[in-house]
């Protein structure tokens, strides 16, 4: 420190007394110490007096009050004073009084005292301030205010300023002070700011309605209500497409906009009492709503799980036994020491009977412990026999996309405006199959990925759009809209819409009918890594039969419906003398329904639906060639396990495997097999085998499910 006063280094000296605080306290006693404490206040009284002067002269300065003109000279006098003052307190070593120079504090006190006067002048500026103007009363005045805090203490102020301002003078108000004032005035802010924009909300047309709105959430109000008009959504979407379940999800509209609303009933509709009290009315007819899942990769990943239990000898046990015998011998030895009176020299080996007595509590202690530990600690225990397996993850992607119209009616003018959006949705998940309860990385797994409900729940969300942005639209094009008479005459706009839609339905499909024939919704491709393709069909809503071989040993196998949405089945039940399995879809299908009399005409026709050579969805037709009982197509050396077969000529090839067997609209079988020609891969000429509804009926029984059933 001596060498940096020696150097003129007054401030660095400063710095390393503060750094080094503890020490020079403890060593003022030293006069070294304290003449080199005088050296250095006597340098920083010469050096910081002139600005010390300087401070208190400033302050002095500052006239206040003064007229409104020249706030922005005294702010900036006042400014630089603050910048002044933080030089001087910035200075560490000014917090020790000794060091300070002559003059310091009461330069301090001037300008707090200048800045105190002026604030307290504050309030009664503020009454005279033109609020409603182009200036900021906050940026404007000399010193800094807690904006929030001030303006709720002025509240009578600037709420009676407001009273008087022009629309013009509100916004500005509201612009400059709106986000910083108190909540308990917001509100009612809201409300009167919105009626200085819309004084009738509801007389005033959705274009006035919503620009007033906007004007409020601009200037930072949350309004809470728009007082006068009443909301109602009503779903008007085609029933014959929902009947079909041609929607795959539907449309959340975002009450974004503060209206009293409600929503009608489909049921009820336009004699709903929510429709017929409405102000507003959104109708929303969702033309295309499909979600497809495309499976793009799957991955087995090799696990273990806990196959069952071993019972071992636990060693815990035996040690815990062994700790309790011997605190047993420790307690009886202690019981058996002998003692000797006090006065009397002890001999070794001889205790005293405090002592004795002491022991024996230890000894007993232990005992007590070592007998608890043993009753608690099992003398088997359960040993994991852990087995390896495969777990699928599967990698999709699913896709939303949909077409939606809409109708915006202002009962109170009778317009009516009709828009369509689009929906566009993609989405990634990975989802974890045949993944075992007892793995234990099951929680590990299930944190990569998602459960299969997840995806099945995200396909059926529906899509969201705000209110805000529909009745944007309608105000930015109201010149669209149209007038009506009634509300029959709204009926028909969105009637005729959804005709246009279920013909563009059916043009969109070429080369033949998806929908002529609606046996094809009941019909999947199955996917097994192991085997390839085979076909398989709902039996229930969310069931699918197919051929054991079609599945083999695989626990879960990707399906592929008509409309091209692709998902995961898991497999919960085989038989492969039948060469039957059964499959848990995750989406659900239409089912089909069996045949049920107990005989079939030969001769008739039969229609088998499969993917042939992996050309999907493809028919073929022939005729009851016989009924017969064979041995199985897995068992063909077994003369005492014969199943009952269907033998038709209906043409068949790899891929039809598990397709069913129409006869009219009703099922009468599982195709199964054919015979091959010698020599040739390709199938004998009428030889193809499907297995008899009856041999179905027993394997469904078996399983518990119940199917329809019915005859022509």
């Amino acid at each position: 420190m001596t060498e940096l006063l020696d150097q003129g280094q007054v401030d660095q000296a400063a710095k390393v007394v503060v750094d080094n605080e503890t020490y020079f306290t403890g060593a003022m006693g030293n006069a070294d110490v304290a003449a080199a404490m005088d050296r250095l206040a006597k340098g920083l009284e010469f050096k910081y007096s002139p600005q010390v002067a300087d401070l208190a002269a400033g302050a002095a300065a500052v006239s206040w009050p003064v007229d409104r003109s020249r706030w922005s000279e005294v702010k900036a006098r006042m400014a630089a004073l603050a910048e002044r003052e933080q030089s001087l307190t910035g200075m560490g070593i000014f917090k020790y009084p000794r060091f300070r120079p002559a003059g310091y504090d009461q330069a301090i006190k001037a300008v707090a005292a200048r800045q105190e006067a002026i604030r307290a002048d504050a309030p009664g500026n503020f009454a005279t301030f033109p609020l409603g103007g182009e200036r900021d009363f906050f940026e404007d005045y000399p010193v800094e205010l807690d904006q929030a805090v001030f303006l709720e203490v002025n509240q009578d102020v600037w709420s009676k300023a407001l009273g008087s301002m022009t629309l013009a003078q509100s916004s500005a108000f509201l612009n400059h002070y709106g986000e910083s004032l108190p909540s308990s005035a917001r509100d009612r802010l809201a409300q009167e700011y919105f009626k200085s924009l819309c004084p009738d909300p509801a007389t005033a047309d959705l274009k006035t309605i919503v620009a007033a709105y906007g004007k409020c959430r601009e200037a930072g109000l949350d309004l809470k209500t728009i007082p006068g008009i009443k909301i109602a959504f009503l779903q008007v979407t085609s029933p014959d497409l929902i009947k079909d379940k041609a929607i795959d999800f539907g449309l959340d509209i975002k009450l974004d906009m503060p209206f009293e609303a409600a929503k009608a009933s489909m049921r009820s509709a336009f004699q709903s009492e929510a429709v017929q009290n409405a102000d507003i009315l959104v109708l929303v007819s969702i033309a295309v709503a499909k979600a497809r899942r495309v499976v793009e990769r799957e991955e087995t990943v090799q696990s273990t799980y806990v196959a069952s239990y071993v019972r071992e000898d636990n060693p815990e046990y035996e040690i815990a036994k062994a700790e309790m015998e011997a605190a047993t011998r420790e307690q009886q030895a202690a019981a058996n020491k002998e003692t000797t009176h006090w006065l009397v020299d002890p001999i070794l080996h001889y205790i005293d009977e405090n002592e004795k007595d002491d022991l024996v509590a230890d000894t007993g202690k232990r005992l007590k412990v070592a007998k608890e530990k043993l009753k608690v600690t099992p003398k088997y225990i359960q040993v994991a026999d852990y087995q390896p397996y495969p777990m699928t993850k599967a990698h999709m992607d699913i896709y939303k996309a949909g077409t939606v119209n809409y109708y915006v009616v202002d009962k109170r003018k009778k317009r009516l405006f009709r828009d369509t959006f689009d929906i566009s949705e993609k989405s990634f998940f990975t989802v974890c199959y045949a993944l075992k309860d007892s793995d234990p990385q099951r929680t590990r797994f299930l944190q990569e990925s998602v459960l299969e409900e997840d995806v099945v729940r995200y396909e059926l969300e529906p899509a969201a759009v705000n209110l805000s942005d529909l009745l944007e639209q309608y105000v930015g094009r109201s010149s669209e809209a149209k007038k009506y008479g009634n509300m029959g005459d709204v009926q028909r706009v969105f009637t005729a819409d959804r005709s246009a839609t279920q013909r563009k339905r059916r043009n969109e499909t070429y080369g033949y009918d998806k929908y002529s024939d609606k046996r094809f919704d009941s019909v999947v491709v199955v996917r097994n890594t192991g085997t390839g393709i085979g076909t398989g069909f709902y039996v229930t809503d969310d069931m699918v039969i197919t051929n054991y071989h079609v599945v083999q040993e695989s626990n879960y196998v990707q399906l592929k419906r008509f409309d091209e949405r692709e998902t995961m089945g898991r497999v919960i039940a085989r038989d492969a003398r039948l060469d039957l399995a059964l499959i848990q879809a995750d989406v659900r299908g239409k089912p089909v329904c069996f045949y049920d009399r107990r005989e079939l005409p030969l001769g008739e026709t039969l229609e088998i639906i499969g993917h042939p050579q992996g050309l999907e969805f493809s028919i073929t037709r022939g005729v009851i060639s016989a009924i017969r009982k064979i041995p199985p197509i897995n068992f063909m050396e077994s003369t005492n396990s014969k199943v009952l077969y269907i033998q038709t000529d209906a043409a068949s090839n790899g891929g039809n495997s598990g397709g069913p067997v129409f006869y009219g609209k009703y099922v009468v079988g599982v195709h199964d097999w054919g015979i091959k020609k010698t020599g040739s891969d390709a199938p004998a000429q009428g030889l193809n085998f499907s297995i008899h509804y009856k041999e179905v009926f027993d394997f469904l029984d078996h399983n518990g499910i119940r199917v329809c059933k019915g005859s022509k």
